[in-house]
């Protein structure tokens, strides 16, 4: 699916029509891309996480055009979003089966977690997946000693240790939900 179709209807399926700030949309664009949903997006690890040019872009795409606006770290429906959605969300390519079924998991595990909480977390789940992809598994101290050196200026090793048992609890059962 095309990036910019993606977050306009990412940012619809909120209950509150909004999100939280830049690093909230790539994250969860992020794992709903690793849980299956076909996006237009390529993530490597950058300074806050999974980053995507592609969805920074289309971001930057939609707040020009008015799509969606910025206002005190939070994105919202801006005054041609409507327009935008009747002239260019279709049948075709609107969210359906588990497109939505995903979207609205991601939404519900990750959508009242901090900026940080999301970061670590999302940091956590993209090494050890790498990890697993590499090796075949994704061993704990493995994992961790990567989060550290990742992140370990700015996450102490507690925070660390807790964003993986929140991976290994919360994110990893559900991508085997999916995959079976």
């Amino acid at each position: 699916m095309e990036t910019m179709y993606f977050i306009v209807q990412l940012l619809n399926a909120t209950a509150q029509k909004s999100i939280k700030g830049r690093i909230h949309l790539q994250k969860l664009v992020y794992f709903c891309k690793a849980f299956g949903v076909d996006i237009d997006a390529n993530y490597k690890l950058y300074i806050y996480g999974p980053f995507s040019q592609q969805v920074a872009n289309a971001l930057q795409e939609c707040v020009i055009d008015d799509i969606m606006v910025e206002t005190n770290g939070e994105i919202r429906m801006g005054t041609d979003f409507e327009t935008y959605w009747d002239d260019n969300i279709s049948e075709e390519n609107k969210f359906k089966g588990q497109t939505t079924d995903i979207v609205n998991k991601v939404l519900g595990l990750c959508g009242n977690l901090t900026a940080k909480e999301i970061e670590i977390d999302a940091t956590t789940f993209y090494i050890q997946r790498q990890q697993t992809a590499l090796y075949g598994k994704a061993e704990k101290d493995s994992v961790i000693d990567k989060v550290e050196a990742a992140k370990g200026a700015r996450f102490t090793h507690t925070e660390i240790l807790d964003a993986y048992e929140r991976v290994q609890k919360k994110y990893i059962p559900f991508i085997h939900t999916i995959k079976s």
